[in-house]
């Protein structure tokens, strides 16, 4: 650093001082402005350092005090990005010993993913049967035979042998697994014919396949809906549905279950306020074709008509009636002749009457493209297993391969005369009977049977369960629907039906298992259910519809009112002893 020197001389002692003063500024500007210099030049003997240079020069007009300050500003942002946010201080730390370690170990107690089931939860857990062996129309429990009146394979399809050998020759091949989503290499051959089988089948464009039926609705829905956009929907719709609802944010207006009047006046009432909307949003009518919850079926030409009135697009979930409706199970477009071009969306699950898994979507070329780049659980969820695809594939041929003179599928026709069989027998059974009714439809194979309104009344119980805010809002509630003793105690004497019918036929039904916390519509009161496959012989469903009026005069017989309905929770509590005992 320069440094400035001062001499002085006096007549007497001659002294010399030197004194060093603080440089000014100019002497600093100029002597980092000389190292400055110097290490640009060094700088741009690094490769790539003359475009830096270039920037410098060109930015900062040879300015080192910018320069430097500009880099300072840049370290600070990468200390400060980069470093952790929270740092440790070391004087606060504790080391511990091994015996302490141990020690600690012992004693933590890990909270539970779940909450505990309460006694009056307990037995829904115990009362599920265990069936060894293969599931199928025939079925081993507790080591007795014991026909299987709970399946939703009605074609009996699982059994058939031309759809295990497609299984096996496929596993062979391709093993058990897609490993990838479809849209990588997740995507098979199997996969592209069955594309085409069910596109074909259902008189529709194209279709699209997924890896799990119920997250179809929920990745359908939300590829096309937005918020915004309005959905008017049957109250009645399943779980899938009402969740794919939410996860769209789509605006909802809901009607009355399958009553096509309330639909046409909600129609009406949306109609002015939709017209001068600009740009126009989406519409859609949500609806099921065959309903899980009733049993009942859509009234699909009005529900056309009104669509093509209004201009609302439809969106249609034939999950429940593929294989099952029509003359060749194509599903309740076939049921009323109705061309599948009037539904703009179809979807399905392949879970059911088709014997495999997972779930598909059906319509015009267009819409099934969308779903390949904007479809969440076809674009990131793995394949569905190409055993599967091969399954299903070999099912479609099952159904249309087998016709009579009329031609309509044997497999099918053959599952419509059961069907009204035992939806006869039991209709006619509950007219002599105080305690149950039939309530779905003669086509449905789930024949749905609930106690009668002037008993449910008389024991004092609710007409629905569950809060109604996602009805009224159309936004689902935000507190859980609390655990409900009606609701409970209900299911539980359908259970004791479930079991007396077990116990002395060596017959197996169902009832409707919904959890009442996780449902956003309001749950109509428990059924007790029937379902009817082509595996099961005329004689073995006679038995079945004689056993079951004698079952609920049995269980129902000394419940007169409320109180004695609730005198059946100590069974309730002590069931799993009660269970072990059958």
């Amino acid at each position: 650093m320069s440094s400035v020197v001062f001499t002085t001389t006096t007549t007497t002692t001659t002294t010399t001082t030197t004194t060093t003063l603080p440089p000014t500024w100019d002497l600093v500007g100029a002597t980092l402005s000389d190292n400055f210099a110097h290490y640009l030049d060094l700088l741009g003997r690094v490769p790539g350092g003359q475009i830096v240079l270039r920037y410098i020069r060109s930015s900062y007009k040879n300015d080192p005090i910018r320069s430097l300050f500009e880099l300072a500003l840049f370290i600070f942002a990468l200390n400060y990005f980069l470093s952790s946010k929270k740092k440790e201080n070391k004087s606060d730390l504790i080391k511990f010993s091994d015996r302490e370690i141990d020690d600690l170990v012992d004693e933590w107690v890990p909270e539970p993913l779940v909450e505990d089931l309460t006694p009056l939860e307990r037995w829904q857990l115990n009362s599920i049967p265990t069936i060894k062996g293969k599931n199928g129309s025939h079925v081993i429990i507790n080591d007795k035979p014991v026909v299987n009146l709970a399946s939703s394979d009605f074609l009996n399809l699982n059994e058939n042998q031309n759809v295990k050998e497609a299984a096996k020759s496929s596993i062979s091949s391709a093993g058990v697994g897609a490993c990838g989503p479809p849209n990588f290499y997740g995507t098979q051959d199997v996969h592209v014919r069955l594309e085409e089988d069910i596109a074909k089948y259902l008189d529709g464009e194209q279709s699209i396949l997924y890896g799990q039926d119920f997250v179809t609705a929920g990745s359908v829905i939300a590829a096309f809906l937005k918020r915004g956009d309005l959905c008017v929907v049957d109250s009645g719709v399943n779980l899938a549905i009402q969740k794919a609802l939410i996860v769209s944010r789509c605006d909802i207006e809901w009607y009355n279950h399958n009553d096509v009047d309330h639909l046409e006046k909600i129609l009406v009432e949306l109609k002015p306020g939709l017209d001068k909307q600009k740009p126009i949003r989406r519409r859609f009518i949500v609806t099921e074709a065959l309903f899980a919850s009733t049993g009942d079926i859509c009234t699909l030409p009005k529900i056309v008509e009104l669509k093509n009135k209004y201009k609302y697009r439809l969106f249609l979930d034939e999950s429940l009636s593929i294989g099952v409706l029509g003359g060749t199970g194509k599903g309740v477009v076939e049921h009323y002749g109705i061309p599948r071009s009037e539904i703009a969306i179809t979807i399905g699950s392949m879970a059911l009457s088709f014997a495999s898994s997972g779930g598909f979507c059906v319509g015009v070329e267009p819409m099934v493209h969308h779903q390949r780049i904007q479809s969440n659980a076809y674009v990131f969820s793995a394949s569905l297993p190409p055993y599967s695809a091969k399954v299903a594939s070999q099912s479609i041929r099952e159904i249309t391969s087998n016709l009579n003179s009329l031609g309509r599928s044997q497999l099918v026709q053959t599952l419509h005369d059961k069907t009204l069989f035992v939806y006869e027998a039991l209709t006619a059974a509950s007219k002599k009977s105080p305690y149950f009714e039939v309530i779905s439809s003669p086509h449905s194979p789930i024949v749905h049977l609930s106690l009668k309104a002037e008993y449910r009344s008389q024991l004092n119980l609710p007409a629905l369960y569950g809060n109604t805010t996602f009805l009224a809002k159309g936004k689902p509630a935000k507190l859980l629907n609390e655990f409900d003793d009606f609701y409970n105690i209900e299911s539980f004497v359908l259970q004791k039906v479930i079991d007396f019918v077990l116990l002395q036929s060596n017959i197996l039904v169902s009832r409707s298992k919904n959890i009442i916390e996780h449902e956003n519509l309001p749950l109509l009161n428990p059924h007790l259910l029937v379902y009817v496959n082509n595996g099961v012989s005329k004689d073995e469903l006679t038995r079945a519809t004689q056993i079951l009026p004698v079952a609920f005069a049995e269980v129902l017989k000394n419940v007169k009112n409320e109180d004695t309905l609730f005198d059946l929770t100590d069974d309730l509590v002590m069931y799993d002893e009660h269970y072990k005992q059958l």
